[in-house]
């Protein structure tokens, strides 16, 4: 029993995340006008979520917001504002 049973890595979910540039993709969406009628939930949230829903194989808006609210505490770290 001398292995750990504690998670020690990043999850996938992260990794993907920390390759991507936040302030690259506001300014391309600043750019582009995609933040024009942003109030709380900006492009960046929007990507977070979309890549979320597609590494965990979500089906429905449903879903997608149930889990992030159940996994809140865990994704606090993804500079979310508002949850879905």
């Amino acid at each position: 029993m001398g292995k750990s049973t504690h998670f020690s890595g990043q999850p996938l979910y992260s990794q993907v995340i920390n390759l991507l540039d936040r302030s690259k993709i506001l300014q391309i969406s600043q750019q582009h006008d995609g933040e024009r009628y942003v109030k709380s939930f900006n492009c960046w949230s929007h990507l977070v979520v979309m890549l979320y829903a597609v590494i965990m194989r979500f089906d429905s808006l449903r879903e997608i917001s149930t889990s992030m609210l159940a996994e809140a505490r865990k994704l606090v770290h993804l500079r979310l504002v508002t949850m879905p």
